[in-house]
């Protein structure tokens, strides 16, 4: 098993991320032939289900005594999460479950001719992207004593988050 040496000195393996990458792999190919057998409404049922699965691994976190998604990728942010900044991170839990499910629903109207599935993807993209970048000012100004909010922050908590191990929780 393949480790690197974290800056504690604590091995930490990659064998997690590597297997989850090769579970994928068949994912894409089956979702690919998907797409290819639907025809033209292939990519609207792929937005669909990837919209719909986004929102409920966002969602449901949400359930009573589970730690929501964002509380828990902010509590392995490098200043940590107070607990008074917990009901925010609920709270922008449920925004992007609710982002993402509108999405998948305005990906069914393009199966009615409602709008484009061009138009409807590029304003999903623009829309993420915003909702994220804007959210980082959010954090910034709402949060000051954690410092600036960055996506590079963010993403090294993800990160974080992912790879780190159940019986090792992350020190602040």
């Amino acid at each position: 098993m393949s480790r690197r040496r974290d800056r504690a000195g604590e091995g930490r393996s990659w064998a997690g991320p590597a297997l989850w990458a090769l579970a994928i792999l068949p994912e894409l190919a089956l979702g690919a032939a998907a797409v290819w057998l639907a025809g033209r409404h292939g990519p609207a049922l792929a937005a669909i289900l990837v919209n719909l699965v986004v929102g409920l691994r966002f969602a449901l976190t949400l359930r009573p005594g589970d730690v929501p998604l964002i509380t828990r990728y902010a509590r392995c942010d490098r200043m940590g999460l107070p607990a008074e900044c917990e009901g925010y991170t609920r709270r922008l839990t449920a925004a992007w479950a609710l982002l993402v499910a509108g999405f998948a629903l305005l990906h069914g109207l393009t199966l009615l001719d409602a709008w484009p599935m061009a138009a409807v993807a590029r304003a999903q993209g623009i829309a993420f992207v915003l909702f994220f970048l804007g959210e980082h000012v959010l954090r910034s100004l709402v949060m000051p004593q954690l410092g600036l909010a960055t996506p590079w922050r963010t993403f090294s908590a993800i990160w974080q988050a992912s790879t780190q191990r159940p019986d090792r929780p992350h020190a602040v």
